[in-house]
């Protein structure tokens, strides 16, 4: 079982849409999530949702929970992958609501 991610969570890895180096460690946050579906305030959330890294490019969510949804997509879960310009996983979500 995993915390379920929402806005503004935050991801950890590299980003790689940078000149020299082409990859350079980045952090940042979950930017787009479920409006109408919220745990414990923030909205859930879930697979193809974006994030930002701190330099400002962006990455979207590509792993899920296949059993939970939210709008018909997989909540995004602590340990769920981003890909895109940002590389990584999120690493903060809602210790109160667990899924798998």
């Amino acid at each position: 079982m995993a915390a379920i991610s929402r806005m503004n969570d935050q991801w950890t890895g590299i980003c790689c849409c940078h000149v020299d180096p082409t990859c350079i460690g980045m952090g940042g946050f979950i930017i787009t999530a479920s409006g109408g579906h919220k745990s414990s305030g923030p909205g859930v959330a879930r697979l193809q949702d974006m994030t930002i890294g701190y330099c400002g490019h962006c990455g979207t969510i590509v792993t899920s929970s296949i059993k939970n949804k939210t709008n018909s997509r997989g909540k995004a879960l602590v340990g769920s992958n981003v890909s895109g310009c940002n590389n990584g996983k999120v690493v903060t979500g809602d210790t109160k609501h667990l899924s798998s």
